[in-house]
């Protein structure tokens, strides 16, 4: 891990500081909006962990910091790392915030949060740090590549696209029948497509997210696509004019 690296990373987290106590108390508050909803609650906060770990490419962006940056002593390596850096140590940060505001919600509202206490777990843990980790993984080569806003927009994109391919594989992984359908849905029929493909993703979750075996090999595929981005997103950063 080099010195331009960490001084790097020293520097996105004291541009970002006086954004932690609002960002905190922030990110309590949407969660509790969705208590209700175990699987919106998470997507919310993973949403969250996504924005607040952005910022300082987005503080970076809006005064045109990172041309300056690329210029200093260090290399494009030194500045790549450090982004991933400040991504992983907000991510863990969050993650505490998370579990902490989940326990914290579960026992004070009790039965209308009651299906909080299944995320104060391993699994939760997992399915939390799965979501945000592999964002983010997609997210840092498209910035790297096209910058913050056209990068963002990409993303974005891809990011839809590949969601849906995954809500519409999902019901094939699931035995017939193992996943409650509801009431008849009024909705078309490619949006129930991709209600069917939800309850699915939450059937696979509850039922293996808490195996070693699952968790072991959750841990090698994110191990595997860290160094995958990380590499991609050097060689981008290298050929990019910035």
């Amino acid at each position: 891990m080099s010195k331009p690296a960490i001084a790097l990373l020293r520097k996105d987290l004291r541009i970002t500081r006086i954004l932690w106590a609002p960002m905190a108390f922030s990110f309590g508050v949407f969660l509790l909006m969705f208590m209700e909803n175990v699987w919106v609650y998470l997507a919310t906060g993973a949403c969250l962990t996504f924005v607040a770990a952005a910022t300082a490419l987005g503080i970076d962006d809006r005064y045109r910091t990172e041309s300056l940056l690329a210029a200093l002593p260090g290399t494009r390596r030194s500045l790549v790392m450090a982004r991933y850096l400040t991504w992983g140590m907000i991510t863990t940060a969050c993650l505490g915030l998370f579990l902490a505001y989940t326990a914290l919600i579960q026992a004070g509202f009790g039965e209308r949060a009651l299906r909080l206490a299944t995320l104060v777990s391993v699994k939760g843990a997992a399915a939390f740090l799965i979501g945000t980790v592999l964002t983010g993984l997609l997210f840092l080569p498209f910035h790297f590549r096209f910058g913050f806003w056209r990068g963002m927009w990409l993303f974005t994109f891809a990011g839809l696209g590949l969601t849906v391919i995954a809500l519409y594989a999902a019901p094939f992984l699931v035995p017939a029948g193992a996943c409650a359908t509801g009431p008849s849905s009024a909705l078309p029929e490619p949006f129930d497509s991709l209600a069917r493909g939800l309850r699915s993703l939450a059937w696979l979750i509850d039922r293996y997210l808490s195996r070693p075996t699952v968790l072991a090999a959750a841990a090698v595929i994110l191990t595997l696509s860290v160094y995958l981005s990380y590499r991609l997103s050097v060689r981008f950063c290298r050929k990019r004019d910035i």
